[in-house]
């Protein structure tokens, strides 16, 4: 199979950004300090989670199966992250094949979520040094327009907070899996939620933009990425790219990156609660509402740019009109004046004698 070559961001689109930046703008009309509007949906199965944020979209799915612990953590569960970066994602991206984007955020995802104890671990023990369950969570990249660890941060926790492992019981030396159908599903034990935010540096970190689009990520200098939860801890940081940052912004980005985290752990939640309401009372949508929801919004988008182009388009063709409807009338040498002309033709200015007195003196 062919390898497609990653689209390269050329000087004009560079300079196109950079000027706009420093008018304090962004392409898509956001602050720098905005983001980009998040959905949350579940599917069917347990642990099965479709995050967008944005254009990028992200589905995690969550499996598990019976193992033998590790011998360093006999009394302990197994959590494995998997990020998959395939060709519906990105035309450069190959399945199968690890690439340095998809080992950096396996590595901060671990460490946001792993290292941090996010998930009580113990509670997936069945039997020490024996039975243990191991999670396995694979993040699938469906569209890739920038900010992808932040909207996979998102869709890992919700996925996991979504997943109902079957209960267990033990007969002696026999280890029973009782169906759903059997007895209740067993909730994953969450001791917080640490989530990714992203800012893009550019100008040597003087000016920062939160939540980066594909094309603001190829212009950036550095990114700052910071794993926080609602209680404000920081759970991990990662500076990348060839920029420098005073700690003084540091600091202030770390205090918007807490804001944002309490407001997405409470939106996780929420989404969480919808969905149990909707299965006790037997509605499991499947992605329908997003879907339905993603098709309004995005015709809701396109009257907007519409609406704005036209109101930019009116205003062009006036001004255009009122230079085209008049007479340039010369007051003397290097000099003249734009006489308006009324609906009948005829002129409502004229030019006052003493501009003609003065421009023949000049």
């Amino acid at each position: 199979m062919a390898k497609f070559r990653e689209n390269l961001i050329t000087n004009c689109e560079k300079k196109f950004i950079i000027k706009n930046l420093e008018d304090h703008t962004r392409l898509d009309g956001r602050a720098f300090d905005e983001f980009r509007e998040l959905s949350i949906d579940f599917g069917r199965d347990w642990g099965c989670c479709y995050v967008s944020l944005g254009k990028t979209r992200v589905l995690a799915q969550v499996s598990c199966e019976i193992q033998r612990p590790k011998s360093s953590r006999l009394s302990e569960g197994i959590l494995s992250i998997n990020v998959e970066l395939n060709p519906l994602g990105a035309s450069h991206f190959e399945s199968g094949r690890n690439s340095e984007l998809q080992v950096v955020m396996n590595r901060i995802l671990e460490k946001c979520v792993k290292d941090s104890r996010a998930v009580d671990m113990e509670s997936l023990c069945i039997k020490i040094n024996e039975k243990v369950w191991a999670f396995r969570v694979d993040i699938n990249i469906l569209n890739h327009e920038g900010n992808l660890l932040d909207c996979a941060s998102i869709a890992l926790l919700a996925a996991l907070a979504h997943f109902r492992r079957p209960d267990v019981s033990c007969d002696g030396e026999e280890t029973i899996v009782h169906s759903y159908a059997e007895r209740d599903a067993i909730r994953t034990v969450i001791h917080h939620y640490p989530v990714c935010i992203t800012y893009a540096l550019f100008k040597e970190g003087t000016v920062v933009l939160a939540d980066p689009t594909l094309l603001e990520e190829g212009v950036a200098d550095a990114s700052l990425i910071l794993g926080i939860n609602s209680y404000k801890e920081v759970c991990t940081l990662h500076l990348g790219g060839k920029a420098l940052m005073d700690p003084e912004n540091i600091l202030k980005c770390t205090s918007k990156a807490a804001h944002r985290a309490s407001l997405l752990v409470t939106e996780i939640k929420t989404v969480l609660k919808q969905d149990d309401e909707r299965r006790v009372q037997g509605q499991i949508n499947s992605f329908q509402s997003f879907k339905h929801a993603q098709g309004t919004k995005s015709l809701d988008t396109l009257t907007k740019y519409l609406d704005q182009w036209s109101v930019q388009k009116r205003k062009r063709d006036s001004k255009r009109k009122n230079t085209e409807n008049g007479t340039v009338q010369p007051l003397g040498k290097g000099s003249a004046v734009l006489l308006p002309v009324e609906d009948d033709g005829a002129k409502s200015w004229k030019p006052s004698s003493d501009e003609n007195e003065s421009d023949s003196c000049s």
